[in-house]
């Protein structure tokens, strides 16, 4: 059975995006770059609310390298009410019964699922008992306000952690899998 793993940029103090869903205080370099490149080779499908959905899209269309040829060419599904299609490249629409649709996704395939930002999606799976591991990278800057990665709805989840490894950039990669 493939894994759902949650892989989010955050700030200390557990923001994944700042008002207005700026995203400018990301410390990116090549040791990061070279991370994602890495990693995401374990990826066979990406999942995405809406809103993350439609920046994503955005951005990496026009975009060029090795993350971008991969989010371009990658199955991804987007979860919206509200969406009328999903014409990003090899991009499957799902209206409703979310939980429904990745446990189907989870059970079929080989490479695992990722989720990236999405925070509404994020907690439903989270909720559910979907996600499998939790990849944050800890930004070393402070944006005093912006949207929380994770907005409840789950009670209280320990967490085990499987690895930690701290950038020359001072981003700090944890990888976790929730106990349950």
């Amino acid at each position: 059975m493939r894994k759902v793993i949650m892989w989010d940029m955050v700030t200390p103090e557990g923001f994944f995006e700042g008002p207005d869903h700026d995203l400018g205080w990301f410390v990116f370099d090549n040791e990061l770059g070279a991370y994602i490149v890495e990693t995401q080779k374990q990826a066979e499908v990406l999942l995405f609310g809406r809103i993350t959905y439609e920046m994503m899209k955005g951005h990496w269309q026009g975009a060029e390298g090795p993350i971008a040829d991969f989010m371009n060419s990658v199955e991804k599904v987007v979860f919206s009410g509200t969406l009328q299609s999903a014409e990003w490249n090899n991009t499957h629409l799902v209206r409703s019964d979310v939980p429904g649709e990745v446990r189907r996704l989870k059970a079929e395939g080989s490479g695992d699922i990722f989720v990236f930002g999405s925070a509404v999606l994020a907690s439903t799976l989270m909720a559910e008992g979907l996600i499998d591991e939790l990849r944050l990278g800890i930004s070393p800057v402070l944006i005093g306000a912006g949207v929380p990665l994770l907005k409840g709805g789950f009670g209280r989840l320990s967490l085990e952690l499987l690895s930690a490894k701290a950038l020359k950039s001072g981003v700090v990669i944890l990888h976790y899998a929730p106990r349950r």
